[in-house]
């Protein structure tokens, strides 16, 4: 008795922290991206009222996003799983094809539905979610090795084709978690690490492009005019934040200073404008949500939910990790947004519909 009690005071407090947690993070996210397509918006002769409608468009529909995967009963969704899996690979398909998809910087990513752009490459984190959680409740930990590694290289492959070798890595880490919170140990997990790196690191060097790329974050000065140009102004901006930043919306990185800094680059504004105290702060913040997902995961006695809340905290963990470590000039530049700080509708409503399955766990799990 004494144990149930005390884990359903810790239940009440992790949500508590889980719901302040996720405001904070819009909240600044909402901030930051405003701040940093600011000036780029006023000099495009683009109205910053549309610049907030747009973002506040996307805000909306995660919400709806969020309040619909939280009052569904999450075994409807676990029912769902295959359907959306097969959609979602549709989605990834399409996307490829010569008109059909839209086209940016080389990478063939997106949809482009009326104003606004969709990348179904987020989706499908979502899709995949789901349908490894309901195999993790379904199957002995013998029998989950080949599925998973089948229905993840397929997805990581497809993705890696667009090219977004970031959410590919995501997919293959998710693959990962599928097999440990299943309960795969020793030998066959850690080949099929081995075997998810080897195949990572062959895919990474099997261009010229792909290889400097990515290897061009080790010497960013020697590339600062080709490759690394975006990740040496963000270590510039950093420079010049200093300990307590510039201010909201006075660094340079807000003028342009570097590209893309509304979205995969926003923790560079984080560092220029807040400085090294408002970035460590964003970055607890990001990891204080991860761990309270991954402790309710530690709470729940469902199979289920467990593999579905542990499988998102991974996916929160490692997009920041890819995304903040390529800012910083720790790890090569991916392309993945920060979650719930970078401006990216599709990131961001599929971000919340993740956390809106937690919030439901929250609500109707009596944890014993």
């Amino acid at each position: 008795m004494v144990t149930y009690v005390r884990n359903v005071s810790e239940r009440l407090r992790l949500r508590s922290s889980f719901y302040w947690l996720m405001v904070i993070l819009l909240t600044a996210g909402a901030i930051l991206e405003v701040a940093a397509a600011y000036v780029a918006t006023i000099a495009a002769h683009a109205s910053v009222i549309s610049l907030v409608a747009h973002e506040a468009l996307w805000l909306v529909i995660g919400g709806l996003a969020f309040i619909v995967m939280q009052a569904v009963p999450l075994k409807v969704w676990l029912k769902l799983a295959p359907l959306f899996l097969l959609l979602a690979g549709a989605m990834l398909l399409a996307v490829m094809v010569p008109g059909v998809g839209r086209s940016v910087g080389g990478a063939d990513r997106w949809f482009q539905l009326g104003p606004i752009q969709v990348q179904p490459s987020e989706f499908a984190k979502l899709a995949l979610v789901l349908f490894l959680a309901q195999l993790v409740a379904k199957r002995r930990p013998g029998q989950l090795v080949g599925p998973v590694i089948v229905v993840t290289a397929a997805m990581a492959g497809v993705i890696f084709l667009e090219p977004d070798m970031g959410t590919a890595m995501i997919v293959f880490s998710l693959g990962l978690g599928a097999l440990y919170v299943g309960g795969v140990r020793g030998r066959a997990l850690a080949f099929v690490t081995g075997g998810s790196v080897l195949a990572g690191v062959v895919g990474a060097f099997s261009s010229t492009y792909r290889r400097l790329r990515l290897l061009s974050f080790l010497h960013p000065w020697e590339y600062r005019m080709s490759y690394s140009y975006q990740e040496v102004q963000a270590l510039n901006s950093f420079a010049s934040g200093h300990l307590l930043g510039t201010g909201l919306g006075t660094g340079l990185a807000n003028w342009g200073y570097v590209p893309n800094a509304q979205t995969d680059f926003i923790f560079a504004v984080v560092g220029q404008d807040f400085g090294l105290v408002g970035a460590v702060l964003i970055l607890c913040l990001l990891v204080a949500l991860a761990v309270v997902v991954f402790r309710l995961s530690e709470l729940v006695t469902n199979p289920a939910e467990r593999a579905l809340t542990f499988l998102i905290g991974v996916w929160l963990l490692v997009q920041t990790t890819l995304n903040i470590g390529a800012v910083i000039g720790m790890l090569p530049v991916t392309g993945v947004p920060l979650p719930l700080i970078s401006a990216g509708g599709s990131s961001t409503v599929v971000t919340l519909a993740a956390l809106g399955l937690v919030s439901g766990i929250f609500r109707r799990r009596r944890i014993s």
